[in-house]
């Protein structure tokens, strides 16, 4: 096994091993949003997407991001640009589902792949692990994000997304969905698409560090 894979195995394993960080963010960033509004802005992105599927998405989707101090639009945002909702989607490099998950990260996660719920709750615990690695750096969510796509341990060696269009491309395309989502997906009637997007990163900076 070469250095630079001992590395990685090294690093993914601090991210699998990491411990639940306390909440400490009030729920209040949808708690005035049902979860049929989740379902259909699931089915507008896959219009295949049975209603009862997208409806026991939905549950899987809040239930894990409030258990994971997540705003559930940003693992809305991830799935969307991984796989657009296609559970049974897999990548040239054997990613699979929703979420895109290696087998092996699967595996570490104690998740089916292959099982849309289990896929979801994978997604929402990695992306916690990977925000709680990130957490003193300038973006925490958005070193997560890059890690999410290029890997952790050259986000680490780059100091964020690494020089080339692919992972800055990514997250760009997830945080503009995430934003998307923020206006679409908001509590706060009346509320502008930026008063929304200023609120909840506010309360994600609050828990997370710095967007």
């Amino acid at each position: 096994m070469t250095c630079a894979a001992r590395t990685f195995r090294a690093t993914l394993a601090l991210i699998l091993a990491l411990g639940p960080v306390t909440p400490v963010l009030a729920d209040t960033i949808d708690a005035n949003v049902s979860e049929n509004a989740y379902a259909r802005v699931m089915r507008s992105i896959n219009p295949r997407l049975p209603e009862n599927q997208s409806r026991a998405y939905a549950t899987v989707l809040l239930s894990n991001s409030k258990r994971m101090h997540l705003d559930p639009r940003l693992v809305m945002a991830v799935v969307t640009v991984e796989s657009h909702w296609d559970e049974r989607a897999i990548s040239v490099d054997g990613a699979i589902g929703l979420g895109q998950l290696k087998p092996s990260t699967a595996q570490n996660l104690g998740v089916d792949a292959w099982s849309g719920k289990g896929n979801l709750k994978g997604i929402t615990i990695y992306l916690h692990r990977l925000i709680a690695l990130f957490k003193s750096s300038r973006s925490a969510i958005g070193s997560a994000i890059a890690s999410y796509n290029a890997g952790p341990i050259a986000v680490e060696n780059n100091g964020g997304a690494p020089p080339g269009y692919a992972a800055q491309h990514y997250v760009a395309k997830v945080f503009a969905t995430w934003h998307g989502f923020k206006a679409r997906l908001s509590g706060q009637t009346g509320a502008s698409a930026t008063t929304v997007a200023a609120s909840v990163d506010r309360e994600q900076t609050a828990y997370w560090g710095a967007l």
